[in-house]
This record gives structure tokens, sequence and C-alpha cells, in this order.
């Protein structure tokens, strides 16, 4: 019988304050993920997995969620979040580099649950600095459900979408289950960095979605607008309007992207584009890191690569614009 510790993100610190994690609108991420580790546990136990977990109480901080995996030997990891709400649509499992058991647990629960709710990823992050996953003797996953703005609708669901992620880890232990006709997914293997794609990132974008001209109002758009800033690719007038809306100027930048990463120039925004443009990020990032500052190599430009990147350029007696140009690069190292 496989053991399990599935976490409710946030809850009581280590002092026993209380931590709502991020908030919006009424909500927050304690009170949205405590129903769906709640729906998912009975079905994780009828199916012969040993569930252990902080539900319903959420009295453990993620110190001692941990140490208590650690200490009984728990097979699995797995600890449900949400994003904040300026962070894009869609699913972010955050597994620690390397561990390729890690990463097919994540790849199996994400491709339960965008089949099954409907939701998109923003990919599987390699990331060393959670505690969840660095902290933890065996396989783990923070599994960030969604925004918790954007997808609002869909993580209010918690039924479906505990449902979901218990088929996941079914699928990823190879457990047959009764889950009706929805067919179950297959984990998806781990991407092989190559050149045009050092970290591994997988897109939301496919064949049948991309951005183009006249396409808005779209969150994804706008990430695309704040990230094109970020790194320099402005429209034939400056910078981007950051108003989710896909017009001439998003275009023109979208064109700069192309042109710089050696791509087909059409203006069109897909998944080659995304790879490249959070690539570019993420050697930002990365840099952002070796020079002490704590944020997440993750191929988006949220507010903590921003401020970051001012606080660098502060220190360094550049203008603090969070624009990433030759000179900030150029001192970065890059």
């Amino acid at each position: 019988m496989a053991s399990l510790f599935l976490a409710i993100g946030h809850g009581v610190q280590t002092d026993g304050t209380w931590d709502s994690g991020t908030a919006w609108n009424g909500y927050t991420e304690a009170e949205l993920m405590k129903p769906i580790v709640g729906a998912a546990i009975p079905i994780l136990e009828a199916h012969g997995v040993d569930v252990h977990t902080d539900y319903p109480e959420n009295d453990m901080n993620i110190t001692t969620c941990v140490a208590y995996a650690n200490e009984h030997g728990i097979d699995y990891y797995v600890s449900c979040h949400c994003d904040y709400d300026q962070a894009p649509s869609g699913t972010l499992p955050i597994v620690y580099p390397g561990s390729g058991t890690s990463y097919n647990l994540a790849s199996a629960i994400n491709a339960s649950v965008m089949l099954r709710m409907g939701i998109g990823t923003r990919g599987i992050l390699q990331r060393s600095d959670d505690w969840e996953v660095r902290g933890t003797d065996m396989p783990a996953c923070i599994f960030e459900t969604g925004c918790i703005s954007k997808d609002i609708d869909i993580l209010t669901n918690s039924a479906a979408y505990g449902q979901a992620i218990a088929f996941g880890i079914l699928d990823f232990l190879g457990i047959s289950y009764n889950g009706g006709d929805t067919p179950a997914p297959s984990p998806q293997p781990t991407p092989t960095p190559s050149p045009s794609n050092p970290y591994g990132f997988t897109s939301i974008y496919n064949s049948d979605y991309y951005l183009e001209y006249g396409d808005g109002p779209d969150e994804n758009i706008t990430q695309f607008q704040r990230d094109c800033n970020f790194c320099g690719y402005w429209g034939e007038n400056g910078p981007l309007v950051e108003d989710g809306y896909y017009g001439s100027e998003s275009e023109y930048a979208c064109e700069c992207v192309q042109r710089f990463h050696g791509l087909d120039v059409d203006g069109k925004f897909g998944v080659n584009s995304d790879l490249a443009l959070m690539t570019e990020i993420a050697q930002i990032q990365e840099a952002l890191t070796k020079h002490g500052y704590n944020i997440a190599v993750d191929g988006g430009a949220g507010p903590a690569t921003i401020n970051a990147t001012k606080d660098f350029q502060s220190k360094n007696g550049l203008e603090p614009d969070g624009i990433c140009g030759d000179n900030t690069r150029a001192l970065l190292g890059i």
C-alpha cells in the first residue's frame, strides 16, 4: 500500500498564528484548498492509499508537515496551493530539480486536472527553494491549482477539483479506478532540455491556441505584455499597455521577440515564441539568484522578479525602472 501526505496549503504557522495564504475578493488560499483536499482524501483511501494529512484541522505548518512525512517514512508528498491574484491563469506544479519521480507525479496530477477541470497550465516548474520539495525525503509536488482571481470559478468547484487530483495521483500510482466515461490521462514525459528550451518549460499555447491581432481580453495577453515590457520588447510607440488586448503594438513586440530568437516572424505568439521568451526571462532570473535574490526561476516576469531587478539596478547605479535592458544584463553577467 502506498502512503501519501496530502497537505492543505497554508494554515497555522510555526508560532501558532494563522496564515491564510494569498487572498482576493473575500477568498483565501487556505479556505479554498481545504475542501479540495477533503474531496480527494476519501477517493484515495477507497482505492487503498494510506493518506496522512492536516485535514480538516489545518493545524500543521509546512515545517511540521514535512517533518511528519519524513519521520513516518511516507512514500509521496503533495501540497495543494493557489497562486496570487495577479498571476496568469493555469496550474503550476512545482518539483525539485532533477527529481524524475516527482516530475512524473506532478505530470500525472496536472494531466488529470487539465482534462477534467478544463484549466490550462503554466508548465511544471523545477525549483529548489521551496521547503516542501527541498526538505522532503520522498518524491514531492507543490500543486498550484490556479490563480485565485482568474480561476476562481474552477477553484470553488472543490468536489470536482479534489476528484481530479485524486485520480491524477491514482494514475501515477498505477491504481485502477472507476473514472466514469472520462478516460484516464497518462503522465507526460519529462521535457528533454534542448538549446531552444534549456529549462524544460512547457507552454500553455498549442496549435489551436495562440495570440494574434484582434485577440482579447485575455489574461495571458496581459502576462505576455508584462514579459515583453520587462525584456524591452516594446511596440513601435514605446512600452506595451498591459490591457489584455492583442493589438498592433503587441503584434510588433511579438515580431521583435521572434526576430531576436531566430523564429518565423509572423506576429503570432504561440509555443515557440512563448518558450523563447520564458527561457530569456529564466536566464535573467537565474542571474538574479546568483546575485542573492530569492526568486523563482519560472520564466515569468512577476512582481518579485521586477522588484529584484529594480533593487539590483538601484544598487548598481542604474535607473531602477524594472526593465532588463543591455546595461542591466551586462552587470548581471548575461
